[in-house]
């Protein structure tokens, strides 16, 4: 964002840009995604969209961090509850947490994974990364020694998040296949117990 809204009034006006912004994205996908479209459906003037958003990219990415940011209040529950499970269950809580995740809006997902080049998702950030420690902490104690840990976590998580990714662009339908999940409980369990 160019300004962050500080005013209760500015905050509202970031919202409503951002509500006009999700909506017009469902309706009219890319082509229909425009500045000018935005501002007119928000009820705002186009300038006081540039005073907080410089490019339609720019508001793009912060439809995606709400989207993926959205608070999971049983989080620490899950995680204290998981802790104490064996791997493979660990693994599947993991699996079934990130794809209700991506479930929850996958054409949403989609559209933000073909639109936003690769630097502007920013794959690392703070709310993933620190989700992602967490579950790594569980795991490690579970899994086969490596010799460098934090590369196997690496390895581990951009194979679920690519996998994911694939599936929300080519094959959704998946998301909701028992089948699936099973499938990526397996790849994953069995590459950190060979």
């Amino acid at each position: 964002m160019r300004k962050i809204p500080r005013q209760a009034r500015a905050r509202q006006t970031v919202e409503y840009i951002l509500e006009a912004a999700a909506c017009i994205l469902a309706e009219r996908g890319l082509e229909g995604f425009t500045t000018n479209h935005i501002a007119e459906r928000a009820g705002v003037n186009i300038s006081s969209l540039y005073q907080y958003f410089p490019d339609k990219l720019a508001i793009l990415e912060a439809l995606r961090e709400r989207h993926v940011a959205v608070p999971d209040q049983n989080y620490a529950v899950w995680l204290e509850r998981s802790r104490d499970l064996p791997l493979e269950e660990i693994v599947r809580a993991i699996v079934d947490l990130a794809i209700s995740m991506h479930a929850s809006n996958p054409a949403m997902h989609k559209l933000f994974l073909e639109a936003l080049p690769r630097q502007r998702r920013k794959a690392d950030d703070h709310f993933e990364a620190e989700r992602i420690a967490k579950m790594a902490s569980m795991l490690l104690g579970h899994c086969r020694a490596s010799l460098n840990p934090e590369m196997m976590l690496f390895i581990l998580r951009h194979a679920l998040s690519r996998v994911l990714h694939e599936v929300v662009c080519e094959r959704p339908e998946w998301l909701k296949d028992p089948v699936f999940r099973e499938e990526l409980v397996t790849l994953l369990v069995n590459y950190l117990r060979a």
